[in-house]
């Protein structure tokens, strides 16, 4: 619980920081414009490579495997059913991919790897690695495809600096090679800005947004179910029939289960601005999501610890 309470304290922290700064006009959309570009073409590739140096071990090498395998499933499988539902929603065609994107992608490596570390300790935190790897590999591809609204062409999805590092980063994890010091130092150094810097543009892009929209939205409300409660509770009844049938370990199926559980991810509405795709109603429901999971995820936990005992 105490691990839940300083990552949100951290969140809130640097969201109010955004907020006030695009209050003091010391960010105006320009600058906000010029900061999502720098997360997205500099600052997030090496995040994405910083989470693949990770050593192996042969305790949790199984789970490992188990996680990514239970992560490909649930991508596949949601982001179908996620698109085929928003066909049916009254919303905005915008506001339908918005939706697609915000229920299936959460918030995997800011909340979900210090939540997963100080849970289930170096193995829960190195299957919460490689659930975000799956995460990567859609969110990059798939997610940016639905959010910009273009087809593009095979040669731009691969020489996107997110997809390179993606799939960099998955090369590295499975080979041993891992960086030294020398090399590690400046690739986590960089990366550490991806948090804040979202958190800060999160903020500034609410700084323009009475706060009764936040929490009287029901378009919001309907993500925030899907998210918090309906597709980690799908994942939790499948890991259970797999797990009362197999020798998964407990920790294993926790952490599939918690990785589905957590709020929406900050880098929806960072793509949202980015391609102009609804970015108001991504905020809105980031923030709605982040405040109801606080209600939810501690109930996810102790589900878990009864039933993957």
């Amino acid at each position: 619980m105490d691990a839940l309470v300083l990552v949100f304290i951290k969140i809130v922290v640097a969201v109010t920081l955004g907020f006030i700064l695009r209050k003091a006009k010391v960010i105006d959309a320009r600058l906000q414009k010029g900061l999502s570009d720098i997360l997205l073409l500099a600052i997030l590739p090496f995040s994405i490579i910083a989470s693949s140096n990770y050593e192996k071990t042969p305790e949790v090498t199984e789970g490992m495997l188990i996680t990514l395998v239970a992560a490909l499933v649930y991508y596949i499988v949601s982001l179908i059913a996620m698109r085929l539902l928003s066909r049916k929603l009254p919303f905005e065609e915008k506001e339908k991919r918005v939706f697609v994107t915000m229920t299936v992608f959460a918030n995997t490596g800011f909340v979900g790897f210090p939540l997963m570390s100080a849970l289930y300790g170096n193995a829960g935190l190195l299957m919460a690695v490689v659930f975000n790897l799956a995460y990567n590999l859609f969110m990059y591809t798939y997610g940016i495809h639905l959010l910009s609204g273009k087809t593009g062409s095979l040669k731009s999805i691969l020489l996107n600096p997110v997809n390179i590092a993606s799939v960099l980063a998955i090369v590295i994890f499975i080979s041993p090679f891992r960086f030294n010091s020398y090399v590690s130092g400046p690739i986590d150094l960089i990366a550490a800005m991806t948090v804040p810097l979202s958190m800060i543009i999160i903020g500034s892009n609410l700084a323009e947004m009475p706060f009764v929209k936040i929490v009287s939205d029901p378009k919001s409300y309907l993500i925030s179910f899907m998210r918090l409660v309906l597709l980690p509770g799908v994942m939790l009844l499948g890991m259970y029939l797999v797990f009362v049938n197999t020798s998964m370990t407990p920790e294993t199926a926790a952490v599939t289960v918690m990785m589905c559980a957590l709020p929406c991810g900050s880098m929806n509405v960072i793509l949202s601005e980015k391609y102009d795709c609804a970015p108001e109603f991504a905020a809105r429901s980031t923030v709605q999501s982040m405040l109801l999971c606080m209600a939810t995820l501690p109930l996810f936990v102790v589900i878990c610890s009864h039933l993957f005992s």
